[in-house]
């Protein structure tokens, strides 16, 4: 069965079942970071201003918090931006849940496999990806002060229009 898990959260997603996330540790502010999650069969998001294709989500799935607590299901979607490290190669988010109640952005580390022929290393202190056909590095992440690895700020958030200059 498919499931959402990393840093203690996990949600099960499944025609049968509604997803579930256990939160095991305390709550933190939202991230604009993305952690790499090697058992999540979908990617989550906490913002919509990226998502692309974005669509209503029906039905009553939600994801569970380990106290109980249901986070719903907003929207799903894709979205894709290029590499910060090698332009040239775009990547793409698909099997996006918009969950705005959610204080970590989660990469589903086999889901990114497959729309983007990448593979990842994980390394003490770092992790990478790559591109499966060139070997380029196209994502480099760091180990955050909670042990997570982590790619900040992989999608930038628009300006507002009152920080723009005119």
């Amino acid at each position: 069965m498919p499931y959402v898990h990393n840093a203690g959260i996990q949600a099960t997603i499944s025609p049968q079942a509604p997803p579930q996330a256990n939160l095991a540790t305390a709550s933190s502010a939202p991230s604009n970071s993305w952690y790499p999650d090697s058992g999540a069969s979908h990617h989550v998001i906490n913002v919509s201003q990226n998502i692309q294709q974005l669509t209503p989500f029906k039905g009553p799935d939600q994801i569970t918090i380990g106290n109980g607590q249901g986070l719903d299901i907003n929207s799903t979607g894709l979205t894709s931006f290029q590499s910060p490290l090698n332009p040239v190669f775009p990547l793409i988010l698909s099997n996006l849940l918009f969950v705005p109640s959610i204080t970590k952005n989660l990469i589903s580390v086999s889901q990114f496999f497959k729309d983007n022929l990448v593979y990842f290393e994980f390394h003490p202190t770092f992790c990478l990806v790559k591109s499966q056909v060139s070997k380029e590095v196209l994502l480099k992440g760091l180990v955050g002060l909670d042990g997570l690895y982590q790619f900040p700020n992989l999608l930038q958030l628009p300006k507002s229009k009152s920080s723009v200059n005119t």
